[in-house]
């Protein structure tokens, strides 16, 4: 059975990109375009790993990963967060919500190996 990936990103081009690059190496992908959408979808699917942008509207990736490590569910849920800010923004708090971070612009093939690399 394929291992579920939930993309949450404002960016439809970028959730397009990731999306066709992890299901073509067998992952099964669902995605949603801000916080409050993939906390709904969260009450239906549970993902295997989650990749969030930090940056969007409604509610940034950072509340989102806190409510999402609150639910027992989701735990130990590999997170690999998505942002321009985190260069800028080093509060150690917030860094131990995630799994692994990656700044933007980034390479696809390593957003590939990393969650190749948290799944195992």
């Amino acid at each position: 059975m394929a291992k579920k990936i939930l993309i949450v990103d404002d960016e439809a081009d970028l959730i397009f990109m990731i999306k066709a690059v992890l299901e073509k190496d067998g992952y099964e992908v669902v995605s949603a375009t801000d916080g409050n959408a993939a906390l709904k979808l969260l009450k239906t699917v549970v993902p295997d790993l989650m990749i969030v942008d930090l940056t969007m509207p409604m509610m940034s990736g950072w509340q989102l990963n806190m409510k999402v490590r609150q639910d027992s569910r989701f735990k130990n849920t590999p997170i690999i967060v998505l942002s321009g800010l985190i260069e800028q923004d080093s509060t150690p708090e917030k860094f131990e919500l995630a799994s692994a971070y990656m700044v933007k612009p980034f390479d696809v093939f390593k957003l590939l190996e990393k969650v190749t690399e948290l799944l195992k």
